[in-house]
């Protein structure tokens, strides 16, 4: 993907622990690269704990996603 183009779709994503941070990695295809069988542009993020979050958040809003929710604890479960 051309900084021109601007235009691609997501095709894959991992992350790794770095202790207080997080690498995001990315694989995307540019607008034409899909069909010219070329190889997908890898792009890796460095973020805060806190961006991660951040970011995590706007895209299950974005979505209309809902948050996973919080397994009660057999504490919790007696005062509800």
């Amino acid at each position: 993907m051309t900084k021109e183009d601007g235009i691609g779709v997501l095709v894959g994503w991992s992350s790794r622990d770095l202790g207080p941070n997080i690498v995001l990695e990315l694989q995307t295809f540019g607008k034409d690269g899909w069909d010219a069988g070329d190889e997908p542009e890898d792009l890796r993020l460095f973020l805060t704990r806190s961006q991660a979050a951040v970011l995590a958040n706007h895209l299950l809003q974005v979505s209309g996603a809902q948050r996973p929710r919080q397994r009660r604890n057999w504490l919790r479960s007696l005062f509800p």
